[in-house]
């Protein structure tokens, strides 16, 4: 899981070439050099962070994983300097079978960079995450959850994101921080503006105003506690809070009113409106900007707008209030959805299960 090292280890050069004829092609092809595309050259430009970056890949190349749902492999390192030591430290994927329940790769290195060196030393020290694949690098980025963590746990907005290609051993690097929209960005707009029929419009603030005078907030602080309306194609409109509990569980609103709906075979949603404590813009994690990413989806399938995301901002004195309008594919850029990696499967299931239009 983790290595320490003090100084880098270096071969005379007479020495690889007998070292390597007793090398298979395949342990042969494992000591291709890898090499920077020209883009992640103009991110890299320190001879020391290309060096940790290539170690971190070679590291994770070996990460144990246990996708035993998806199959896939998510094998992710970093290198950190800690008390003159250098830390080469993994991280992987683990799934549960019954549940499609997971440990992220993102998660699980973040978690054992701060188990071995403490939070905020973690937060000074890890300056890029390494993930590698035996396939062609994407160019999607983190779920949900996995920024959420990392905007927790790192400097993300200097943060990199490394992807080592096996095929290739080319070296693919973007940052973290284009894949975060913080919800003051979101354009405010006039109810007219919504795209909503004013009735309508006010029949879900008021449910999302309704709805967070209930749920659940021991552990969470006033401004976080949302209230969610959400409006389906169908014309009916579902109430969600949020709600937390001891084993620290939290029950996403955004995630329960999709739920809602689902359980009704009501799966094309028009618009989600959340509402916070006055004063404050409603904060929409990116767990729950991935629910109604996947929700999204499930629109465009069927040929319908995407699901609109409304913000209520209420004044603290509440004789004001102001209406943030985006959808969840402006809300969470770079994301992926069941829709993406099983079209065909999302088109049977919503062919069985979703209520006829």
């Amino acid at each position: 899981m983790i290595q320490a090292r003090r100084h880098p280890f270096l071969f005379a050069a007479a020495v690889v070439p007998a070292l390597a004829l007793g090398c298979s092609a395949a342990e042969r092809e494992a000591e291709r050099p890898w090499a920077l595309t020209e883009e992640a050259r103009q991110e890299v430009t320190e001879p020391e962070l290309e060096g940790r970056i290539f170690t971190a890949l070679d590291a994770a190349a070996k990460a144990g994983t246990d996708p035993s749902i998806s199959k896939y492999h998510v094998r992710a390192a970093t290198v950190v300097s800690h008390d003159g030591v250098d830390h080469t430290v993994v991280g992987g994927n683990t799934e549960w079978a019954g549940y499609p329940e997971a440990i992220h790769g993102e998660t699980s290195l973040l978690n054992h960079v701060i188990n071995l060196i403490g939070p905020e030393a973690a937060r000074e020290e890890v300056d890029f995450l390494a993930f590698y694949t035996d396939r062609a690098c994407g160019t999607g980025g983190s779920c949900g959850d996995c920024r959420d963590y990392l905007m927790t746990t790192t400097r993300w907005r200097d943060l990199l994101i490394v992807c080592g290609s096996g095929a290739d051993h080319s070296v693919h690097v973007r940052r973290f921080a284009p894949w975060v929209v913080p919800e003051t960005d979101f354009p405010e707009v006039t109810p007219e503006d919504t795209g909503l029929p004013a009735a309508q419009l006010e029949e879900l603030v008021a449910t999302a105003l309704e709805a967070r005078a209930g749920g659940v907030a021991l552990f969470t602080a006033a401004a976080e506690h949302l209230g969610v309306a959400a409006l389906t194609t169908q014309g009916n409109v579902y109430r969600a809070a949020g709600a937390d509990d001891a084993a620290f569980h939290y029950r996403y609103p955004v995630g329960a009113v999709l739920q809602q709906a689902a359980a009704h075979s009501d799966y094309f949603v028009a618009a989600i409106v959340v509402a916070t404590a006055p004063g404050h813009t409603p904060r929409v994690s990116y767990r729950d900007r991935q629910y109604g990413y996947e929700a999204s989806s499930f629109n465009q399938k069927r040929g319908h707008e995407p699901t609109l995301l409304i913000l209520i901002e209420e004044s603290t004195d509440g004789a004001s209030r102001r209406l943030r309008r985006t959808t969840f594919e402006e809300a969470l850029p770079g994301a992926f959805s069941t829709a993406s990696f099983m079209p065909e499967a999302v088109d049977r299931f919503l062919d069985q299960r979703a209520q006829p239009e």
